[in-house]
C-alpha cells in the first residue's frame, strides 16, 4: 500500500471515529473528552504505522513501546481529569458560550480537526519504522531525549493534580511551585522535549531528515495554536491578578529562574 493510501485510509478511520466521539459528547454535554481521545489515537494509529513498515524490528518493537507509554499514561491522565471534576473543561466551556446556537456545528468541525492531527503526528512514524539501520548511537540519543521528557512531563502533571487536589486550595490561586517555579508550562516543554527525541530514532530512514520539522510543529501548536493561547487566557479569567504576577515573574515555555518580584515604589 503506497504512503498517500495509508494516509488517507488513517484519516478516514480517525474521522469515522471522531464522528462518533463528537456524537456522544454531544449527547453528554461535554467536549472534553477529545482530548484523551486525541492520545489514544495517535498512539494507537502510530502503533500501527510503526507495525506495518519493515525497517529494523529492534527499533520499531522499541518505538511502539516507547508511543504506547506516552499514550496510555497520557490519555488515562486525561480521562481521569474530565471523570475527576465532572464538569466541561474551561477551554471548551469558554467556545460553547462564545458560539452560542452554532456550537454543536462547530464541535462537529474542531473534532474532525482533531482527527487530522491525529494522523499528523502519528505519520512520523511511518518514516521511524521504515529506519533500515540497527540501533545506534543516535538512536541512544534520542531515547535518552524521550525519557527526560517523559519524567518531566509526568512529574509536572502529578505537581499539578496535587495542587489542584490540595484541600481548601482557592479557585484564584496559581501554582507555582516544583516545576512550575521555573515555567508556567513545564508539561507542555518536557511533552515537546519527548518529541523532540523521534527524528533521531528515524534520522537514517529515507527522508528521515524531514522528521526535524515534528518539533517545530508542535513547538508551533503549543505555542500558537492549541495549548498556551487558550490555557492563558482562561487561568487570567479564573486567577486575575494572581496569573499576571505569575506570568511577570515566571517563563513561559523554557524552564529557566523565576524573576525577582519588583517592589513598588
Amino acid at each position: 500500500m503506497s504512503t498517500p493510501l495509508i494516509l488517507v485510509t488513517g484519516q478516514a478511520v480517525a474521522s469515522i471515529l471522531m464522528v462518533a466521539a463528537w456524537l456522544l459528547c454531544k449527547r453528554i454535554g461535554n467536549a472534553s473528552y477529545v482530548d484523551a481521545l486525541w492520545a489514544f489515537g495517535v498512539g494507537a494509529l502510530g502503533t500501527i504505522y510503526l507495525a506495518i513498515e519493515e525497517g529494523d524490528s529492534t527499533r520499531r518493537t522499541l518505538v511502539m513501546g516507547l508511543l504506547a507509554l506516552w499514550s496510555l499514561r497520557l490519555g488515562v491522565h486525561l480521562l481521569r481529569r474530565c471523570c475527576r471534576q465532572g464538569i466541561e473543561d474551561s477551554r471548551y466551556h469558554f467556545f460553547r458560550k462564545a458560539w452560542g446556537k452554532k456550537a454543536d456545528f462547530l464541535f462537529f468541525l474542531f473534532f474532525q480537526k482533531q482527527a487530522f492531527w491525529i494522523v499528523l503526528f502519528a505519520s512520523p512514524f511511518l518514516v521511524v519504522g521504515s529506519n533500515p539501520q540497527e540501533l545506534g548511537p543516535l538512536d541512544y540519543a534520542g531515547l535518552l531525549i524521550w525519557i527526560v521528557g517523559f519524567a518531566g512531563v509526568t512529574l509536572a502533571d502529578l505537581q499539578l493534580t496535587r495542587f489542584k487536589n490540595a484541600p481548601g486550595r482557592k479557585r484564584e490561586a496559581v501554582c507555582d511551585s516544583g516545576l512550575w517555579r521555573f515555567s508556567r508550562h513545564p508539561n507542555y516543554f518536557f511533552e515537546w522535549i519527548l518529541w523532540s527525541g523521534y527524528p533521531l530514532l528515524g534520522w537514517n530512514a529515507a527522508g528521515g531528515y524531514w522528521l526535524v520539522l515534528l518539533p517545530l510543529v508542535l513547538l508551533a501548536f503549543l505555542l500558537k495554536i492549541t495549548g498556551i493561547p487558550h490555557v492563558e487566557a482562561r487561568k487570567i479569567e479564573n486567577s486575575g491578578e494572581q496569573y499576571r504576577r505569575y506570568i511577570s515573574m515566571t517563563n513561559t515555555f523554557f524552564p529557566w529562574f523565576p524573576k525577582k518580584e519588583s517592589s513598588k515604589s
